[in-house]
C-alpha cells in the first residue's frame, strides 16, 4: 500500500536531515534521539538519516494519534529508548538493531503524578493495536529497574519505508513480562 504522506513533513523532500527535521506538527528527529542521559548525537549517526527520518516518519504519526485522542489528554507519551547508536565494535542484535535505523522505538506513558501508567499503558497498545498501521507491537512489563519496580513500556516496531512509502505492514502483537513471551497475537494485561 502506498502510505500518504504530508508533504510538508515528508523527509524526502528535505536537502538535509538533522536532530531539528520536522516529521509533524510540534515533532522533530530530535524526540526519538533517546532519553536524558543516553541521548544519541544524530549528526554523528553514518546510517543513511534520510532513511532513519523515513522510519521516523512512522513513529510520529503514532505520536500523533495519542495527542490528538482525549483519552490519553492526562498522560504523556514519552520515547524512553530511541535512534541507537552502538558502540564501537558492538554488533547489535534484536531490538537493538532496529532502533539503529529508526523501525523501533520504546514508548512508555507517564500519568500526571509522573509515573509510568501501566494500566494506561495497556490502553495504549491496545488502541494502536486497533487503529495504527505496524509490523510488530510489544506490550512489555518488566521488573529489571534496580527498584524492583513494575515498569510498562509499548515497544513498535515499523517497516522499513522505502522513498515511494510503497509499505506492506505485519500487524503482530505480543506480549512479553521480564523478556519472556506470555502471548503471541493478543494483548495480555499483566498485573502487579
Amino acid at each position: 500500500m502506498i502510505y500518504l504522506v504530508d508533504p510538508v513533513y515528508n523527509p524526502q523532500f528535505r536537502s538535509s536531515i538533522n536532530s531539528s527535521t520536522k516529521l509533524a506538527p510540534g515533532i522533530t528527529c530530535a524526540k526519538f534521539l533517546g532519553s536524558p542521559g543516553t541521548r544519541t548525537q544524530f549528526e554523528q549517526i553514518t546510517v543513511d538519516r534520510t532513511q532513519i527520518a523515513r522510519n521516523l516518519y512512522l513513529h510520529a504519526q503514532a505520536m500523533r494519534a495519542v495527542i490528538q485522542n482525549s483519552d490519553f489528554n492526562n498522560h504523556r507519551l514519552i520515547v524512553a529508548e530511541g535512534v541507537y547508536k552502538p558502540a564501537l565494535q558492538e554488533s547489535p542484535s534484536g531490538i537493538n538493531e532496529l532502533k539503529q535505523d529508526g523501525r523501533a522505538v520504546v514508548y512508555q506513558l507517564i500519568g500526571k503524578d509522573g509515573k509510568i501508567d501501566r494500566r494506561k499503558s495497556f490502553d495504549l497498545a491496545v488502541y494502536w493495536k486497533d487503529f495504527l498501521q505496524f509490523d510488530k507491537l510489544i506490550l512489555d512489563y518488566d521488573t529489571f529497574d534496580p527498584s524492583g519496580e513494575f515498569s510498562t513500556q509499548v515497544v513498535l516496531i515499523m517497516p522499513t519505508v522505502n522513498e515511494t512509502f510503497d509499505i506492506s505492514f505485519k500487524k503482530e502483537v505480543e506480549t512479553v513480562y521480564n523478556g519472556k513471551l506470555q502471548s503471541k497475537n493478543e494483548l495480555l494485561e499483566i498485573l502487579e
